[in-house]
């Protein structure tokens, strides 16, 4: 009886000691671009917080945001804002979004191509954008992904970088911002649009 106690202890022990060695199976389902960067934010927990975009006086200088370099010249030379989701600030010329006559629709507004990119972030955004130094209205939308929501443009993010065809529009010349919000983040973007020969 002892030396069969002693048996069945011998073969548990050796079960948990090749049971500790072996290598998990990877998850078929799991790719290995979605497993390297885990999603900051679901579109359940996503809550729109208020518009608040910056304000600014007519005749005030407009408080362009300045562009900064971007690593993949392929994509960009410049972005807007701190990210991670970014206006391609080769749209803009001076920080200035340029408004011609074929970009102008029958309501009198201008829309204009501008296209974004996002990098180590996946998850829900909402992109709003308005006119802060006169009356005025704005609106920024991506062209494949997403739909209006919350008074703006909301998408959910799918991988950790792409890029985003989509447009801005702008009821006219003047000062304008994006608010661009996520669970994990919230900022603006200030840029001007004026007419362009």
């Amino acid at each position: 009886m002892v030396k069969l106690a002693r048996l069945t202890m011998v073969v548990v022990l050796a079960s948990m000691a090749a049971a500790c060695d072996s290598t998990p199976e990877a998850d078929p389902t799991e790719s290995s671009s979605a497993s390297a960067v885990a999603p900051t934010g679901s579109p359940g927990d996503f809550a729109a917080p208020p518009l608040r975009l910056p304000s600014g006086g007519a005749g005030d200088a407009c408080p362009v945001t300045e562009p900064r370099p971007w690593d993949d010249p392929e994509q960009a030379s410049r972005v807007l804002g701190p990210g991670p989701v970014y206006p391609i600030a080769d749209y803009f010329t001076g920080g200035v979004l340029p408004l011609r006559d074929s970009d102008r629709r029958q309501d009198g507004s201008y829309q204009v191509k501008v296209r974004w990119l996002y990098a180590g972030y996946t998850g829900p955004v909402l992109v709003r954008a308005g006119r802060i130094d006169a009356p005025g209205t704005a609106a920024a939308e991506f062209s494949y992904l997403g739909e209006p929501r919350h008074g703006g443009h909301y998408a959910v993010l799918p991988g950790p970088a792409a890029s985003l065809p989509g447009t801005t529009t702008v009821s006219g010349p003047g000062c304008y911002a994006y608010q661009v919000d996520s669970p994990s983040f919230s900022y603006h973007i200030t840029f001007r649009a004026a007419p362009t020969p």
